[in-house]
């Protein structure tokens, strides 16, 4: 018999039993991983789901936007600035939480809150199901061989995940990558693509640029990421040197990270002062996108790469390296948008003028975005989802049958 956690919800008149499905991540706030979720927790069933999520951090700048209806959990106090030690602190609340609720499915996203999530039901007398979410490329992401954080992790990723119910990756070529690195793992994989669309994503895109206008006459490049390795920012500003050679374009980078001081020097080094911004977080990075003549995905790697489609749904052409592992899964090259090769300024600078220089082909490089970026729509990843978390419990009818005997 699964534990003994159920809500009674009145429809009609019937009293009618919801799975209790409570999610665990670091934060709700400026990343790709916690906008999926957020998206997923918006859209999920409510006839069928009970939902809450526990925060290691609360204050995330995607709070807000979270339905009324799901439950938030803070395990730890604010003001822990180490993220780190936050996440670690929140093993012990967290097994506190899960003893207290007695959720049906425990479903975690990001490695460190999946270890979290593993450690905290550990010896439980009645575990919920236990779902890991894996939102990037592990080999990538660990690849320091000697670095102790990155030994620790993929250590207890190797000891951990095969003892999880199921683990839900991203792609396809982050599953594989796993199946590589942890193959006892195989069988426990399931593919969900992230909720990539949204009504926030489309009406945000509607929204016109005040503060700061795109250039006239000009035309106008958008990337969005975090500034930080991955993402391949110093390839796409020296891409940004060869194109000007051509033509005035404009490039703004929307996110903020580590690596601003470094790619303000580039800039300034490169002479590209006057035509590139920095523009730092935004709230709404669609009306950007939607601005642009054409939108750049310069990652060394990825998980998945939600900007790819966010743009598309923005109905605007998308440039984007065919990196390890996700938009070659988005993007039909030539079609939906152009694929490049990783690390290579020159093959990027020529993709991009090459929209910028067609009419024709960002037409149909626009259309074909936006037909594409519909598959995936929050409803329809949400309807995925909810499909897994019923494998667990059968039918509804099953579910409730299961309290009675």
């Amino acid at each position: 018999m699964y534990n003994q956690n159920y809500m009674n919800q009145i429809t009609h008149g019937e009293s009618e039993r919801r799975i209790h499905v409570l999610f665990f991540t670091p934060s709700l706030g400026n990343g790709g991983a916690e906008m999926h979720l957020l998206r997923l927790l918006n859209h999920l069933d409510r006839k069928q789901f009970r939902l809450s999520v526990a925060l290691a951090q609360t204050g995330g700048t995607y709070e807000a936007s979270l339905a009324e209806d799901v439950t938030v959990h803070a395990l730890n106090p604010s003001g822990i600035r180490s993220s780190t030690l936050r996440i670690l602190r929140a093993i012990a609340p967290l097994r506190q939480l899960v003893q207290t609720e007695q959720p049906d499915i425990l479903c975690a996203f990001q490695d460190h809150a999946n270890l979290v999530a593993m450690w905290a039901c550990r010896n439980l007398s009645h575990p919920p199901k236990l779902l890991l979410g894996v939102q990037n490329n592990v080999s990538a992401l660990y690849s320091r061989r000697y670095h102790p954080l990155h030994l620790f992790v993929r250590s207890q990723m190797k000891a951990l995940y095969p003892q999880a119910d199921r683990i839900i990756a991203l792609s396809h070529g982050v599953a594989i990558d796993l199946k590589e690195v942890i193959p006892e793992v195989g069988n426990l994989i399931e593919v969900i693509y992230n909720a990539g669309v949204d009504s926030k994503v489309v009406n945000g895109a509607k929204e016109l640029l005040f503060e700061t206008q795109p250039p006239q006459d000009e035309p106008l490049i958008v990337a969005c990421g975090r500034l930080h390795p991955q993402k391949g920012f110093p390839y796409l500003l020296t891409a940004m040197r060869q194109i000007r050679n051509s033509i005035p374009a404009h490039l703004w980078i929307v996110g903020e990270g580590s690596e601003r001081l470094a790619l303000e020097a580039q800039i300034q080094q490169l002479g590209l002062t006057d035509c590139v911004r920095l523009v730092g977080f935004q709230k709404n990075p669609y009306q950007y996108m939607a601005a642009a003549d054409v939108f750049v995905l310069s990652s060394l790697y990825e998980g998945f790469g939600n900007v790819v489609v966010e743009a598309m749904a923005c109905g605007t052409p998308v440039v984007a390296t065919d990196c390890p592992y996700g938009p070659g899964e988005i993007i039909e090259d030539g079609v939906s948008g152009l694929l490049v090769p990783p690390a290579n300024a020159d093959a990027l600078a020529q993709s991009i003028l090459r929209v910028l220089t067609d009419p024709g082909l960002q037409q149909d490089l626009s259309r074909n975005g936006q037909v594409r970026s519909q598959d995936f729509h929050a409803e329809t990843i949400a309807a995925s989802y909810a499909n897994l978390f019923q494998q667990f419990f059968g039918s509804k009818a099953e579910y409730s049958a299961s309290y009675s005997n």
